[in-house]
């Protein structure tokens, strides 16, 4: 049982339930967490009122300690978990749309999160800071579409698909070598359809 602190009655929002949604991903990602444990869990992150119901829901994880900005010197490095150096950039497609084309700038991490919405991101004029990015999902009877540029690769073995999700991957392997990898990680559940093309 989580030992009962002096903010625990504090009010939390959505930065906070963000932010636990990023530990449980980093957690299921480290496989701290079984899908079905996993999707329990971010559904009360979601419900959760106050830090002390965002504590239960991290209760027992090793990284359960870095969910309201404690400084780094003070949490010790858990192996296998990764510590994101800049948070993710979150995508809400709750009964929406989300759309990225043209040239934007795509971040280390982007979180998508929502259900019966569409995630429509095309990556063939977007700027890479680096030599790769993660997706992580947690969507359920979304339609995402992903646009890819002819040296992007796109992974996803370690995406976790559930109740007739499926992906479509159009794209084929890249026509030229070097290019930004994309990693989809997280889970789709429902009827989510996750179509990958190439420009």
């Amino acid at each position: 049982m989580v030992d009962r602190l002096p903010d625990d009655d504090l009010r939390v929002g959505n930065p906070e339930r963000e932010r636990a949604v990023t530990l449980l991903n980093d957690a299921f990602s480290a496989g701290y967490l079984e899908i079905a444990e996993f999707e329990e869990r971010s559904g009360l992150v979601y419900a959760a009122k106050t830090r002390a119901d965002l504590r239960a829901v991290l209760e027992n994880l090793p990284n359960a300690g870095r969910l309201f900005n404690e400084p780094t010197h003070a949490v010790p490095a858990t192996p296998g978990v990764a510590v994101p150096t800049t948070p993710p950039l979150h995508l809400e497609a709750e009964w929406d749309t989300v759309r990225r084309k043209g040239t934007w700038d795509v971040p280390p991490s982007t979180l998508v999160t929502g259900s019966m919405g569409t995630v429509d991101l095309d990556f063939t004029h977007a700027s890479f800071p680096g030599p790769s990015t993660t997706l992580q999902f947690q969507v359920s009877i979304t339609t995402v579409k992903l646009r890819i540029g002819p040296d992007h690769e796109i992974r996803y073995g370690d995406l976790q698909l559930s109740g007739w999700s499926k992906v479509k991957d159009k794209a084929g392997a890249p026509t030229r070598p070097g290019g930004p990898v994309i990693e989809l990680t997280g889970s789709a559940s429902g009827m989510t359809g996750i179509v990958i093309k190439r420009s």
